[in-house]
């Protein structure tokens, strides 16, 4: 499943606002520019392996999904059935 998280367009006003939503989106957008540079060849992976960045890239997704299901009053999964 792909989500495209820099689509500001789709986020909901709430969202916009939310100044840590903002910067899991522009951390997600720069892990995955990082990663299509390091794929395509014009980058060397530094610091962090390309997988060790993938799975960044699966956590903050994860991370940004749980927000915007409880922006929609949802459940974020966190095992508690969002009961408080």
């Amino acid at each position: 499943m792909h989500i495209d998280y820099s689509a500001q367009s789709e986020m909901s006003s709430h969202q916009r606002g939310n100044p840590a939503y903002a910067a899991l989106v522009e951390q997600h957008d720069d892990v995955d520019r990082r990663i299509a540079r390091i794929e395509s060849g014009l980058e060397r992976p530094e610091g962090l392996s390309l997988a060790a960045l993938k799975l960044r890239r699966s956590g903050l997704r994860e991370d940004l999904a749980r927000q915007q299901r409880k922006a929609r009053g949802e459940c974020c999964n966190c095992g508690n059935n969002c009961a408080g």
